[in-house]
């Protein structure tokens, strides 16, 4: 079995165990969405190119209330631009921008069926306070990322309206590896920045070991497969 699907396999038990049993909180769910749910309604971003939330469609998923409670079954789209979760009230057809502050986490899965498990922590490298980043590993030491779309400047265009704009949204995810005890350390995902976050005696056999695995660090994907194959060899990263 290879490291990538070990990967999915083990994401999808975090999220299934992330709540209860969605058969068990059908019923539920009908009365707590507004009764537990808080938050405001959504109000359209400004129309540029580029794309400010992370799914396009109201994925189905499960959210974490900092209650110790659960609500699973919810339409939910998360923003990227204002680091926000959102659900559709099928009941009155409104969109609502969950209160942060209620949650400590949510996972939904997306139109190509692929899980994506959130924990809110706080981070204070970007607009101080909490924020949610996506769980791309799970151990002691995890691999995050923190999905940011920023509004940037670029060239004039016209939109649909014929409205003459400069300004676009733009992907500035930011890879980070975790440890509760030591905090957060950025990762690029290029074979340089990640060889970077260990002892230099240990990166010859890192390097050795990323041949052997025919893993080149260039996306997303190759980092997460380089971490499990690292870590599943015992390495760890230097805070």
């Amino acid at each position: 079995m290879n490291f990538r699907l070990k990967h999915t396999i083990l994401l999808l038990i975090l999220a299934f165990n992330f709540v209860p049993d969605s058969n068990a909180q059908t019923t539920l769910n009908r009365n707590w969405d507004a009764e537990k749910i808080k938050g405001i309604r959504y109000v359209n971003y400004p129309n540029y190119t580029g794309f400010p939330f992370l799914n396009k469609a109201w994925d189905l998923g499960k959210i974490s209330l900092k209650s110790g409670e659960t609500i699973d079954s919810l339409h939910l789209k998360y923003s990227s631009y204002k680091d926000e979760l959102l659900y559709y009230n099928k009941e009155n057809g409104s969109q609502i921008v969950i209160d942060k502050e209620m949650l400590t986490g949510f996972s939904f899965t997306d139109e190509s069926g692929k899980t994506h498990l959130f924990t809110k922590l706080p981070y204070d490298d970007y607009l101080k306070g909490d924020h949610f980043f996506e769980v791309l590993t799970y151990g002691t030491t995890k691999l995050l990322v923190f999905r940011k779309v920023e509004q940037t400047s670029t060239t004039p265009y016209k939109d649909e309206q014929n409205i003459l704009k400069n300004m676009e949204y733009s992907k500035l995810y930011e890879y980070l590896f975790y440890s509760q005890e030591k905090g957060f350390s950025n990762v690029k995902c290029t074979t340089k920045s990640f060889l970077g976050k260990f002892d230099k005696e240990e990166q010859n056999s890192i390097k050795k070991l990323l041949r052997k695995n025919r893993i080149r660090i260039k996306d997303e994907e190759s980092l997460i497969e380089a971490w499990i194959a690292t870590e599943n060899e015992g390495f760890h990263i230097q805070f």
